[in-house]
């Protein structure tokens, strides 16, 4: 961990860090990153006055060390990153004191103070949920350093604003002056709502800045887009978790949404009205089902496959539609003091005569408030569709194709990768230096109404499909190539390769397979991408059966 001197304003690094303070804050103009800070240009960059006044305010309080994100964290490491991602709540959790910087907020000592405060853009942020919850001691301080108020004075205020419940704000019945019963003792569906509506500047942020509140830690893979990091934290979260109200999600809109979809949220915002919902405690939940639906006991082990959710839910089936049911959540929505709903969610079978169901009528939660004794305990899976930037999603058919791709020089001669964006039915993994792009090949129902849209605009068609364009840079020539991959769909086609220096148009998806292909780097080097067939079953080859497996090189040749 960096700490940077708050007199010197040089950074140290520490393993058993001592006493700091730490700053929360919104990204500006020019702000001081870690490899300014200790060049003399730093001092005439804009962001610099906010790390003098910083440093000064931690001065005044008896700190020697504080901790800034911005020239904290060297962002050019991934490995730095990452370590600073997977530990940013805790750092915040064990600073002595957080000083939030409000530029937008000038506290003139009226009555409006109190509506530009609430109105200041830090509220609206996804990183600062956790900068506000995680620290012990918080102060807010206004555009000149003038202090505004503490987390614990403006507790009111604070939750009327963000929705957090003020006993979170302030520790009561923490136990401690640390945050974990407070933290737990509120369900994942309350906690996912506090994160409604906000917004970071990538998108896969609005995923990894919620690790800490959860207490889960995932790698960081930039470019594999929101609606997968988000996927990815609840996987995480129902690892240790029984917690069911992770399911009492609902959507935008309202009526005639039977087209099945996941049991899994796609975005943050899906638990705004969620607020209210608690989890009930799993030996309140084995009583209540023993006594009210079956007396054998409940389980409560739930978990996600590679085709959707393994778990035992009551079912009471809809009057008229046999083949849909409402599903009993162990968990309740509190409508009043002393008065609560339980919660369920719809769901319709999707193979005859089998326990396979997909949730339908998104948009709604159902509050149970008659007799549950229509309900019966079955265990189900619940089947979900490929990950799609629309919750309104098509029936689909799979494939899985499988990518290995091996660099070959690229390192040596000064290229790394900066950028990664792969298509939403991928699942992008890392060895050391290669990777492994996994990709379970969506294909539309007979007469779909428009071709699907990829995170950067190259079309999904039935005969061709976009799956991931990798991004090379040399820090030093300033060169760079981009590498772009995907499948032709059509017979005796194949995986497909294109090496271009900048993004390829939105029209130019290959239906012929392309097994090489080569692009010419300054000084007489060059660059060859090359694919061979490494698996079970060759293209075209009862593709919508098989397991497809290639081995992808990327080379880079030439006098070093």
């Amino acid at each position: 961990m960096h700490l940077l001197h708050t007199t010197t304003k040089k950074l140290e690094e520490f393993v058993n860090p001592p006493d700091y303070a730490i700053l929360s804050h919104r990204w500006r103009e020019e702000e001081v990153l870690f490899a300014d800070i200790h060049q003399e240009h730093a001092k005439g960059m804009k962001g610099y006055a906010k790390i003098e006044g910083c440093c000064a305010q931690a001065r005044r309080d008896g700190y020697q060390y504080v901790w800034i994100d911005t020239c904290c964290i060297d962002k050019n490491s991934s490995a730095a990153l990452a370590e600073g991602i997977n530990s940013m709540f805790a750092w915040y959790e064990n600073a002595q004191v957080c000083y939030v910087y409000l530029d937008d907020v000038t506290d003139n000592g009226d009555s409006e103070t109190e509506s530009v405060f609430a109105n200041s853009e830090w509220f609206t942020r996804g990183w600062t949920l956790q900068e506000l919850i995680a620290p012990t001691s918080l102060f807010f301080f206004d555009s000149c350093w003038r202090e505004i108020g503490s987390k614990n004075s403006l507790a009111g205020l604070l939750s009327s604003i963000t929705r957090v419940h003020a006993n979170v704000l302030t520790r009561v019945n923490a136990g401690s002056d640390k945050l974990v019963a407070t933290r737990e003792s509120f369900s994942v569906a309350t906690k996912m709502s506090w994160a409604a509506g906000r917004k970071t500047t990538r998108p896969e942020d609005r995923a990894y800045s919620l690790m800490g509140l959860f207490k889960v830690h995932m790698p960081v893979i930039y470019g594999e887009g929101e609606h997968k990091a988000f996927f990815r934290l609840q996987l995480e979260i129902i690892r240790t978790s029984h917690d069911q109200s992770i399911f009492a999600w609902c959507g935008p809109g309202g009526g005639g949404y039977k087209t099945g979809t996941w049991p899994f949220a796609p975005y943050p915002d899906y638990f705004a009205k969620s607020g209210n919902i608690e989890d009930v405690p799993s030996d309140q939940w084995i009583g209540y089902s023993q006594k009210f639906i079956s007396p054998d006991a409940p389980r409560l082990d739930f978990s996600a496959t590679n085709d959707g959710l393994d778990i035992s839910l009551p079912l009471r089936p809809f009057v008229g539609e046999p083949n849909e049911f409402i599903a009993l959540l162990s968990c309740r929505r509190r409508v009043s003091d002393g008065e609560y709903h339980n919660i369920g969610i719809r769901l319709r079978r999707s193979v005859a005569k089998a326990e396979r169901y997909e949730r339908i009528d998104y948009h709604t939660l159902e509050d149970i408030v008659d007799t549950p004794k229509e309900f019966r305990v079955k265990r189900i899976h619940i089947s979900f569709p490929l990950p799609s930037d629309s919750i309104d999603i098509i029936p689909f058919f799979n494939t899985s194709t499988s990518l290995f791709i091996r660099h070959v020089g690229v390192e040596e001669h000064g290229f790394s990768v900066i950028h990664m964006e792969t298509a939403p039915s991928c699942n992008l993994q890392m060895q050391n230096s290669d990777f492994v792009l996994l990709m379970r090949r969506p294909t539309p129902s007979p007469q779909p109404s428009q071709d699907l849209k990829c995170p950067h605009h190259l079309p999904w068609t039935a005969d061709s499909s976009w799956l991931a364009s990798f991004t090379y840079h040399n820090s030093t020539t300033k060169e760079q190539f981009i590498v772009t991959m995907g499948v032709s769909w059509v017979r005796d086609g194949g995986p497909w390769l294109r090496i271009t220096s900048e993004k390829p148009p939105a029209n130019q998806l290959s239906r012929l397979k392309i097994d090489w292909t080569s692009y010419l780097l300054k000084a007489g080097k060059k660059v060859t991408a090359s694919v061979k067939n490494g698996g079970h079953a060759s293209a075209g080859k009862k593709r919508s059966m098989m397991f497809d497996r290639y081995s992808v090189n990327i080379t880079v040749y030439g006098d070093l």
